[in-house]
């Protein structure tokens, strides 16, 4: 009994001691994105290499908590746009969708005064507000007529590192790629997912410790 009130009073103490010098902050951003799908057909066959990215932007903002040892808690919402482009049969295919998204993960931060590299793993859910496929010069709403999951769900791994512009002002860049692994397609002999490399620009404006 006392060895283990030993090791949870050591377990507070260094809860404690990692909370000392944690800092919350709020987080503003704008990401570039190169988005495309990944496809499967009915026989199983991949078609990833028939599509094409499509450069498209997203925002957010967000609330990020960094302890003292380096522990980085995040989450966040924000707009996403996604899409493709592909000839098939002589016929030009494009998607354009946006998502509104919800983000949680948790990675680690290097911290010093000046440069801040750190890496996270966010789990992210995506819920299609609006989506047109257009073949040709003809478009068709893929939210009435229920062409495509509105829901989205994947991760998002995200190294990154932030430059601290003073006590309370950071200015932070992420490159990182979205894996989505939810199956978009309500025909039940395909399978396509979002696939996304993003590059981030934002501020961190911290507000309390």
């Amino acid at each position: 009994m006392k060895r283990n009130k030993i090791i949870l009073i050591l377990l507070a103490f260094l809860g404690v001691a990692a909370s000392a010098d944690a800092q919350s902050a709020l987080t503003i951003d704008a990401s570039q994105l190169l988005g495309s799908f990944k496809f499967t057909d009915s026989q199983s066959n991949s078609l990833n290499g028939d599509y094409s990215g499509i450069l498209t932007r997203s925002s957010g903002i967000g609330y990020r908590y960094t302890t003292g040892s380096g522990l980085v808690i995040r989450t966040g919402f924000g707009l996403r746009n996604a899409g493709a482009t592909m000839v098939y049969d002589n016929s030009n295919y494009s998607w354009d969708l946006r998502y509104a998204d919800m983000k949680l993960g948790a990675g680690y931060m290097y911290i010093s005064n000046l440069v801040s590299p750190y890496m996270t793993l966010s789990g992210y859910y995506g819920y299609l507000l609006r989506g047109y496929q257009t073949l040709n010069n003809e478009d068709f709403d893929i939210v009435n007529s229920g062409s495509m999951k509105r829901s989205d769900f994947g991760l998002i791994i995200s190294p990154g590192v932030q430059f601290s512009a003073s006590e309370l002002l950071g200015i932070y860049i992420e490159f990182s790629y979205l894996m989505g692994l939810a199956n978009l397609e309500t025909d039940p002999g395909q399978k396509s997912a979002n696939v996304a490399y993003m590059l981030t620009a934002g501020l961190s404006l911290s507000f309390g410790k």
